[in-house]
């Protein structure tokens, strides 16, 4: 009845139209006019903007629809949140359930997400946007010092071990999402996908009772860079798929590392890993993660050095696959390193640039490492992760 008196009306504006009879226009939302300031004391146009309402067919605007700002949580070692949202109003505000509700019919939000519940000493920072690649955090509560020339602990979260499944130390890899892993693909090419897993949050090797415990994740599918050459190592990436995605939130020691997006040539970078501290049956194997920090220089720099080896003057450093730091003597990444991550930073975040790959020796003065030039490949990084 209702509809049909409102049918009734508007046909009778449509008549008086030139008279001096104003009329509501209850058109589609684009052609709606908005009532000017006299309207307001018309009780006509309020009974029919009620009866209107009642029929459902008045959509309020969408610019009323107000979205909350994303925000995500993680837990960290105290005092180290960067930018914590502010804390929540103790007088309710914001956190009220209305009584009265009128949404135009509009899908109700969902209700807030349980808080993050953190353990291990941590403490639950909460920041406005979405997760965030390429964060580190100081040692938690409880963490050993680190000695010279090692990594202190949590110091990089996106570091993977991989292990065989009897635990014997293999390579290393870097977390780029909660499910996948960056590897080197000599590392894993010929590797049955049952006899090896990936470790994350690692540190000390020989240790069972570090403040934040270690956590092993097999594998479920292997990705090879389909034009690695196994002889000249060149396209030598791969991708491990993870069995479980691991969560990023809960532990300070587990993250991903964000892939490049600019030129980092010129600047020191970092490559860590438990690999041998020296080349030959001198070197060992580290328990600990051990840290170095060397210069990425420019190819031709590097073709130039790696021309004065055994590899002769005709040797060519092929400039899509490769990209080469270090040249300083006693530092470098060794065998066993192979790979392990080197990156970089950029106003605060951390970028992987390359996976160990190769060298000549380890630690000699003019003699750099030669590493996976990851952003090479980011396509088929892209094009690899939803399979």
């Amino acid at each position: 009845m209702n509809a049909l008196r409102l049918t009734l009306s508007l046909l009778l504006c449509q008549l008086l139209r030139g008279t001096a009879v104003r009329c509501w226009s209850f058109g589609s939302l684009a052609e709606q006019t908005a009532p000017q300031p006299s309207d307001a004391g018309n009780l006509d146009n309020h009974t029919l903007l009620a009866r209107q309402l009642i029929v459902g067919t008045l959509v309020p605007p969408l610019t009323a629809i107000v979205t909350p700002t994303a925000s995500n949580c993680r837990c960290v070692p105290p005092g180290s949140c960067p930018n914590p949202l502010p804390t929540p109003p103790n007088d309710g505000s914001g956190q009220l359930d209305i009584r009265i509700v009128n949404n135009g019919g509009l899908p109700t939000p969902g209700t807030t997400a349980a808080p993050l519940t953190c353990s291990y000493g941590l403490v639950a920072c909460c920041q406005a946007g979405n997760y965030q690649c390429g964060l580190r955090f100081p040692p938690p509560p409880g963490s050993a010092l680190a000695s010279t020339g090692q990594a202190s602990f949590g110091a990089y979260p996106w570091q993977a071990a991989l292990l065989t499944t009897a635990d014997v130390y293999l390579g290393g890899g870097a977390l780029i999402t909660a499910q996948h892993v960056l590897t080197a693909a000599h590392k894993v090419y010929n590797l049955a996908l049952t006899s090896f897993k990936v470790r994350l949050g690692e540190w000390n090797a020989a240790s069972i009772s570090e403040p934040i415990p270690a956590q092993d994740v097999l594998v479920s599918n292997v990705y090879v860079n389909p034009a690695f050459n196994p002889n000249n190592l060149q396209n030598n990436v791969a991708i491990l798929k993870l069995a479980t995605p691991v969560s990023l939130t809960s532990r300070s020691t587990i993250g991903t590392i964000c892939l490049p997006s600019i030129n980092f040539v010129g600047q020191r970078c970092w490559v860590a890993g438990w690999g041998k501290n020296d080349f030959g049956p001198t070197g060992a194997y580290q328990a600990i993660m051990r840290q170095v920090d060397v210069p990425l220089i420019p190819n031709a720099n590097c073709q130039t050095a790696l021309q004065a080896t055994r590899l002769g003057p005709a040797f060519a450093l092929n400039p899509i696959s490769f990209i080469c730091a270090g040249g300083e003597a006693g530092k470098d990444a060794c065998t066993g390193d192979g790979g392990s991550p080197l990156v970089c930073t950029s106003n605060g975040l951390w970028y992987v640039v390359g996976l160990v790959a190769w060298g000549i020796g380890c630690g000699q003065a003019n003699v750099p490492g030669v590493y996976v030039n990851v952003g090479a490949y980011l396509p088929w990084i892209q094009s690899t992760l939803p399979l």
